[in-house]
C-alpha cells in the first residue's frame, strides 16, 4: 500500500483530482452559483417551500374572496347589465336596419307602381313544412286593411295571394300553388298565357305557364309579368323568367316552365297590395 501512495499512478490521480476541483471552483465562482452546502439545503427544503407557498396563496385567495365578495358581486352585476344593454342595442340596431330596408323597398314599389296601395310590411310567422307549394302565414290580417285574394308581393316580384284571412293574420298561397291562377305575358313580345301549376312543377319550385299559342314568340330567358286581366292581380308585376318551352301533346299550344323571381321558401317579409287601379274588374268589364 505504501508503495502505491509513492507510485507515479497515485501522483497522477492526485493531480487530476486537484485539477477538477480547481475547475469546479472556478466555474462556481464565475457563474455566481451557490455553495455545495447551500445547494444541498435548498434541494432538501424545496418541496416544503413550494407547499408552503401554495398554501399561502390559497389562503390569501380565500381571504380575498371572503373579504371582497360583495365588491365582486357588484362588479359581476354591472358587467351583466352592460352585456344585456349591449345585446338590446344590437337588437334595436338590427330592427332599425330592417325597418329602413322595408321603407326603402316600399318607396321603390310606390315609385314603380303609383296606383298601388300597400299594407304595412308583413313578417312571415309560420310555415307548413309539408306544403310543397311554400305557403305561409303572415302577421297582419283584416284589421290592417288586408282582404281575401289580395296579391302578396316583395320588391322583387309576385309571391301569391291571400287565401285565408283573420283580424290578426293571413294565410298566403304562393305562385307555385294550383290555387293561384294568374294571367301573364312576356315583357318582350306580350305573348300571353296563364299560370296553371301542378304538383310536378311545384316539386321543381317552378311555375307552369299554359295556354300559349303554338306559333307564339316565347323563348328561354323571357321575363314574365302579370297581365292584370282578372282584376285580382294588377298588371306589370314580375313573376319570373322562362326556363324551358315545350309543345303540348295536343299539338295546338305550348307550355313554359317559369323560374320565380323570388324564392317563396326563403322570404321573411312581404307586402299585400290592398288596392290598385282596376281591382275587381276583369278584362271584359274594362272593355265595356
Amino acid at each position: 500500500m505504501k508503495e502505491f501512495f509513492h507510485s507515479v499512478r497515485f501522483k497522477i490521480i492526485i493531480c487530476i483530482a486537484a485539477l477538477l476541483l480547481g475547475l469546479m471552483t472556478y466555474v462556481a465562482v464565475a457563474a455566481g452559483t451557490q455553495t455545495l452546502p447551500e445547494q444541498i439545503i435548498n434541494t432538501v427544503t424545496y418541496p416544503f417551500v413550494t407547499a408552503a407557498n401554495a398554501v399561502s396563496n390559497g389562503v390569501n385567495g380565500f381571504i380575498d374572496k371572503l373579504v371582497n365578495a360583495d365588491s365582486y358581486k357588484s362588479q359581476n352585476d354591472e358587467l351583466r347589465e352592460l352585456v344585456t344593454q349591449m345585446y338590446e342595442r344590437t337588437a334595436e340596431y338590427e330592427e332599425l336596419q330592417k325597418e329602413n330596408e322595408q321603407l326603402r323597398e316600399m318607396l321603390n314599389l310606390n315609385q314603380k307602381h303609383e296606383d298601388f296601395k300597400f299594407s304595412e310590411p308583413c313578417s312571415i310567422i309560420a310555415r307548413n313544412a309539408n306544403d310543397i307549394y311554400g305557403g305561409f302565414t303572415m302577421n297582419h290580417g283584416s284589421s290592417s286593411g288586408i282582404s281575401l285574394n289580395d296579391p302578396v308581393i316583395t320588391s322583387v316580384g309576385l309571391i301569391g295571394r291571400v287565401t285565408d284571412i283573420a283580424p290578426n293574420y293571413a294565410r298566403v298561397s304562393t305562385i307555385l300553388s294550383p290555387q293561384v291562377n294568374v294571367g301573364v305575358y312576356t315583357q318582350r313580345t306580350k305573348t300571353t298565357g296563364v299560370l296553371e301549376n301542378n304538383t310536378a312543377t311545384a316539386e321543381q319550385e317552378l311555375c307552369l305557364m299554359s295556354n300559349i299559342l303554338k306559333d307564339a314568340d316565347i323563348t328561354t330567358g323571357d321575363v314574365i309579368v302579370t297581365s292584370g286581366q282578372s282584376g285580382l292581380f294588377p298588371e306589370g308585376i314580375i313573376v319570373g323568367t322562362v326556363k324551358e318551352v315545350y309543345d303540348d301533346p295536343n299539338g295546338l299550344s305550348k307550355h313554359a316552365l317559369i323560374e320565380p323571381a323570388e324564392d317563396c321558401f326563403k322570404i321573411t317579409s312581404v307586402y299585400a297590395v290592398v288596392d290598385f287601379d282596376g281591382k275587381g274588374l276583369s278584362f271584359d268589364d274594362s272593355q265595356e
